[in-house]
């Protein structure tokens, strides 16, 4: 009987940590040989119909005697009654993009740089240059990055054709994983070396459990927006691919709001992860 119990934990401590493989580390998945580095912002935006029903929702918790004003540094909504707090709360928000660079390449090589500010809900006008400028990154992530990651200039970048990915295009899968939109475009470097890139922003509803998984779906997500690329677009596949995962909307900063992987695209498509 000892030994059945035994041999029941030794199958179930195995179970666990192929699942922890597969779905967690990915581990079938190639790695490449390159580095990368990158810098990402948020920007979030409030509804003003949200601020009115936040307010009368106090009012009536409260009584009419009962203000709600939005506060910026940092952003809070607090209530008032008579001029006395009785709550505070973070703002009705919702992330309106992502803004900021990645740079690939060879490890002890100069990379290539593709800066973008993608909309997860909305397909950009193709064509666009030089958004972000290399201004509006410096003054963002000069304080985080080295000078030398800005010494280019606004006409080194394009970005060219997007898709957006809505549940419908995910089939079942997508309603599972709480998919509500993604914006994927091409990014293209004219510097030196020049290069592509798949920038995909990807918006879900999946904190808290999401996260562990991150990465599974983040190669599922950009093996789907390569395909979707390819059905209609003639042009050899980029050269490398990032996915950003929002899994957690409701919270504020980069780093608690989404999860961010990077890949090399192999020649048939396939996809390996950078770093």
């Amino acid at each position: 009987m000892r030994l059945r119990w035994k041999v029941l934990i030794v199958v179930a401590f195995a179970a666990v940590a192929a699942v922890w493989a597969e779905f967690v580390r990915d581990i079938r998945t190639p790695r490449a040989s390159l580095v990368e580095i990158h810098a990402i912002g948020t920007n979030i935006s409030i509804q003003m119909d949200d601020i009115h029903r936040v307010n009368d929702a106090m009012k009536k918790k409260y009584g009419p005697n009962t203000e709600t004003i939005l506060t910026t540094r940092p952003p809070r909504m607090v209530t008032r009654v008579d001029g006395k707090v009785v709550a505070e709360a973070r703002p009705p928000s919702q992330i309106s993009d992502a803004m900021g660079f990645f740079v690939v390449g060879p490890q002890g090589h100069r990379g290539s740089t593709f800066p973008f500010q993608i909309d997860p809900r909305k397909v950009p006008q193709p064509g666009r240059k030089a958004e972000p400028r290399v201004r509006s990154l410096k003054n963002r992530f000069g304080k985080e990055v080295p000078d030398e990651y800005f010494d280019f200039d606004d006409r080194d970048a394009v970005t060219d054709r997007c898709i957006n990915l809505a549940p419908a295009d995910l089939v079942g899968l997508g309603k599972l994983l709480q998919i509500q939109s993604g914006t994927f475009c091409i990014v293209f470097w004219r510097g030196n070396p020049s290069g592509s890139m798949l920038i995909g922003v990807a918006l879900a509803d999946g904190d808290p459990w999401m996260r562990p998984f991150s990465r599974r779906i983040c190669r599922w997500l950009m093996s789907a927006a390569l395909t979707r690329m390819a059905a209609t677009d003639r042009e050899p596949p980029p050269d490398y691919a990032a996915c950003l995962l929002v899994d957690r909307p409701d919270r504020s900063g980069a780093a608690e709001t989404l999860e961010t992987y990077v890949f090399e695209v192999r020649r048939d498509s396939s996809l390996a992860y950078v770093n």
